[in-house]
């Protein structure tokens, strides 16, 4: 990937060499591995546990991202923010703490964490490029044994232009200065197929389904070069506030971490399809209706 060779994940210059390929908020392989043992460095793995356990990037710490939906709702929520205040405390995370963040390499897991993280308000952010399968096939430094951090007091500085609800999505749907993306797939947005008990799409909702973010050369996930991500949202306007949805929410944070890569104002909409489809008060465009 030609990405450009900025950096906001936060280090000082002569600590941390930026690639060619690092870009604003993701981190190649080859910059992680050369300062694994930085301080103020933690690696989180967002994979399940089981999967942590077969292995991991050496000194990662493991917060698996299914930990942080709300076990109370069958939508894509968050857990409340005592939850998941209580889940980044037991796990050690400092609030001034520089956080790079993987998953298996579909990037969707890493993402979402990368959101909440943002939603929190921590700052010093940035999400491994290609994912664990391609740091093993790399044979860069690789371990199975549970790393823990000693339990600290993350205390959260809530920024809620980063959270879209039911709520805000729906005056969203009636205003000109916002814009709603649905990464769902093409059948999804028609209305051909549906995780919810109701088929079809939110009002003004533009289908940018999250698979075409990636290359398609049949090996590795690959997030495309950031001149081919501003041509596929070359359309979406930077002045106006945008929306991201998909079913439970995975799919729009990725959505949501492209677009803060190219410099727009965007929230996720947690609950998504799934809160939405299932809630017969909330408006939408059905099968057959004339798309807008």
């Amino acid at each position: 990937m030609k990405f450009a060779a900025f950096f906001l994940f936060i280090l000082p210059i002569n600590l941390l060499a930026v690639e060619s390929t690092d870009t604003l908020l993701l981190i190649e392989s080859g910059t992680l591995a050369a300062r694994l043992q930085e301080p103020g460095l933690v690696i989180v793995d967002a994979r399940a546990s089981k999967e942590y356990a077969l292995g991991h990037i050496d000194g990662a710490i493991n917060i698996p991202v299914d930990s942080t939906f709300d076990s109370n709702s069958r939508t894509g929520l968050l857990a409340p923010v005592s939850s998941i205040q209580k889940l980044f405390s037991e796990a050690g995370i400092e609030n001034d703490h520089r956080l790079v963040i993987y998953d298996s390499g579909r990037l969707l897991d890493a993402a979402r964490l990368f959101w909440i993280f943002e939603v929190f308000g921590h700052q010093q952010l940035a999400i491994l490029s290609t994912g664990f399968l391609d740091w093993k096939n790399k044979h860069l430094p690789v371990s199975t044994e549970t790393n823990k951090l000693p339990p600290s007091n993350y205390l959260p500085a809530i920024k809620s232009d980063r959270l879209a609800t039911a709520f805000s999505t729906r005056l969203a749907v009636e205003d000109d200065n916002k814009t709603i993306l649905d990464a769902r797939t093409p059948a999804e947005y028609q209305g051909e197929e549906s995780k919810a008990q109701r088929f079809g799409h939110i009002p003004n909702a533009r289908n940018i389904p999250a698979d075409s973010l990636f290359l398609d050369n049949g090996k590795q996930k690959q997030l495309r070069p950031l001149e081919e991500l501003q041509a596929l949202f070359s359309d979406v306007d930077k002045n106006s506030r945008v929306i991201t949805y998909c079913n439970k929410g995975k799919a729009a944070a990725l959505t949501y971490f492209v677009l803060r890569n190219l410099g727009y104002d965007v929230a996720a909409y947690d609950g998504s399809w799934v809160e939405w489809g299932n809630d017969t008060s909330l408006p939408i465009v059905e099968p057959g209706s004339p798309l807008k």
